[in-house]
């Protein structure tokens, strides 16, 4: 096959909020510089660290993150009739006795297939430390960096298609690897509307010119890998090997919505238009291609002020991907396997404030969980009347992530040692929901 294929030269990709990131002609960056890939080297060549354990009900793991705070009880747990409930009504759903937030008609039709949390709790309260406590199931320090969930599903469960990056970050940065290292590191997209403009050459090279350029750069490597007598050098090579691959390989048309084997537009309209609905529908992509864990990112739920016209508008992003998006991994077979999560770092206040808002508030909030082996159509935990407390079965980060490695078949109590030489649970102090996992 003649793909396109960028130069060795390359640029790495940067976000709105300016934010680096690894796009495909990154990873093609520069060989001479040995000590940048051994920073990369690992990236594509993730190894199988424990083998998928028989009982285990997933195989992937989509997380849609909802940054900011979303107030859990305008959207998973409403509270009509109370005073601070809100001036929307609540919706039903296809799961008999669930109701949820209003302006969300496509994920209520798909409710049938999910599971809520209604008893979420922890104690961090402020943006970066709580969003860390649930990127990665532990609280921050500044001694070490915590592994991020999608680094942990990786080095327990290994690649599933060796051709790609097991682990993906759509439209923002994601947390990495912390201590793990950077093969365990996501692989980020940062520009959903065209992340396929590093595999177009530059004007005046073609196939034949940059196969040229590759054989070129393995006589130095190889060269100076004899010179050095230095193992990095093989490493590197192996790196640059499993790049050019990937850019070769069929797989990499998962990161393309557009063109001859892209999506239709209808499909794109389906998932909401816009950046958001679109790294949801790549994020379906990907999974089909075998990724093990893909993140994608919709700010704007910090609503201190006018809650309730930010809450109308952020559901009408959220409601189309993730309707869209359960919808369509059930028709294809593969929700069984992938398991999709949508949640925040906290929730918000009850009260309702001067400015019409909702604050902060990790002490009750919600999480929503579909597939992968979760027992779709049910609730677990309450929260008290007005949504301040856990009534029951309150359940802590630790608890959510424990699940996920359950259904992931992966023992959350093995240990990984820090580069101190510190053994560091997978999951810190949690015990896995027995109740909701089918």
């Amino acid at each position: 096959m003649n793909r396109p294929l960028a130069t060795g030269i390359s640029r790495g990709v940067v976000d709105c909020d300016g934010k680096s990131g690894l796009s495909r002609r990154s990873l093609m960056k520069t060989g001479a510089m040995g000590f940048l890939g051994m920073n990369l080297v690992d990236m594509l060549r993730t190894t199988v660290l424990s083998a998928p354990s028989d009982m285990a009900k997933c195989d992937s793991v989509i997380l849609l993150w909802l940054a900011g705070g979303p107030s859990h009880i305008d959207t998973w747990d409403p509270k009509p009739g109370q005073a601070t409930g809100g001036p929307a009504k609540p919706t039903s759903t296809t799961a008999t006795g669930i109701q949820i937030g209003a302006h969300m008609p496509n994920i209520a039709r798909n409710m049938k297939h999910a599971a809520l949390i209604r008893s979420m709790t922890s104690k961090e309260g402020a943006h970066e430390r709580a969003t860390y406590e649930m990127h990665t199931g532990y609280k921050p320090l500044a001694s070490i960096g915590h592994p991020s969930l999608g680094s942990l599903v990786v080095q327990q469960k290994g690649k599933k298609n060796p051709e790609i990056p097991a682990y993906v970050s759509v439209g923002q940065a994601s947390f990495g690897a912390g201590f793990l290292g950077s093969q365990f590191a996501p692989f980020y997209i940062g520009d959903i509307n065209n992340p396929d403009r590093n595999l177009v050459f530059p004007k005046g090279v073609d196939d034949a010119r940059f196969k040229r350029r590759v054989d070129m750069l393995n006589e130095v490597d190889k060269e100076f890998g004899h010179q050095e007598r230095d193992n990095s050098i093989k490493e590197y090579r192996n790196y640059y090997a499993d790049a050019v691959k990937m850019m070769y390989s069929n797989s990499v048309d998962a990161f393309n919505l557009k063109g001859d084997k892209g999506e239709k537009a209808e499909t794109i309209k389906a998932y909401g238009d816009n950046n958001f609905g679109r790294s949801v529908l790549m994020a379906r992509h990907l999974v089909e291609r075998g990724v093990r864990f893909v993140e994608c990112s919709l700010g704007g739920w910090d609503n201190h002020q006018k809650v309730f016209d930010a809450m109308e508008k952020n559901m009408s992003t959220l409601d189309p991907a993730l309707g869209s998006l359960i919808e369509d991994l059930n028709a294809r077979g593969l929700l069984k396997r992938t398991m999709v999560i949508c949640t925040g770092e906290f929730g918000r206040t009850p009260k309702i404030n001067a400015n019409d808002g909702r604050d902060h508030y990790p002490r009750c909030f919600s999480t929503f969980i579909a597939g992968g082996g979760i027992k779709p159509g049910t609730v677990y935990g309450s929260s008290d009347a007005t949504g301040a407390e856990p009534k029951d079965n309150p359940v802590t980060i630790g608890d959510l992530h424990a699940t996920i490695f359950e259904a992931l078949g992966v023992d959350y109590t093995k240990e990984n040692q820090s580069p101190q030489g510190r053994p560091i649970r997978v999951v810190d102090k949690g015990k896995a929901i027995k109740d909701l996992i089918a």
